[in-house]
């Protein structure tokens, strides 16, 4: 059952204003750019300046400089790329995970205090929908993201 347009916008509005809400707070806090470089690195464990530039949209340049003051600062460890010689690796040091760790906690904190007069189970049903509600964005993606091909290649098609 598709929702109404009045349901729909009881649910896009808050998300968007959530979501820019979240956006403003953690630039004005942390540099976006050197956070997607921590958060990759973190998750992938190595990671390619042009993946994460891919991945924000970003012209690898910027990528690079926020590169250069995170590894200053001894939270990356950059390395060259034994697959491409003209790129490089970009890896969390120790330093970088203990900032991984730092800013993680700020945002749990940060969303403890919005869940605080939440009683568990309004906190378990809402983490389960979420849960839900990612499961269907990376299932609609997965279908509009279908390999492509000439229309007679494609199953069901006269």
């Amino acid at each position: 059952m598709r929702p109404s347009d009045e349901e729909l916008e009881r649910i896009v509005y808050p998300l968007t204003r959530i979501a820019e809400g979240m956006r403003r707070a953690q630039a004005r806090n942390y540099d976006p750019t050197k956070i997607a470089i921590l958060r990759e690195s973190g998750t992938r464990g190595q990671v390619r300046p042009s993946e994460i530039a891919s991945e924000l949209g970003l012209h690898q340049s910027s990528i690079a400089r926020s590169t250069r003051v995170l590894e200053d600062a001894g939270q990356v460890k950059v390395d060259p790329d034994p697959d491409d010689r003209r790129s490089c690796l970009i890896s969390l040091t120790d330093a970088g995970w203990d900032e991984v760790r730092r800013l993680t906690a700020l945002g749990f904190d940060r969303f403890a205090d919005f869940l605080e007069s939440w009683d568990a189970e309004e906190v378990r049903q809402f983490g389960s929908l979420l849960t839900k509600f990612e499961e269907s964005i990376a299932e609609v993606k997965a279908r509009e993201s279908a390999p492509g091909g000439r229309r007679w290649q494609k199953k069901g098609n006269p």
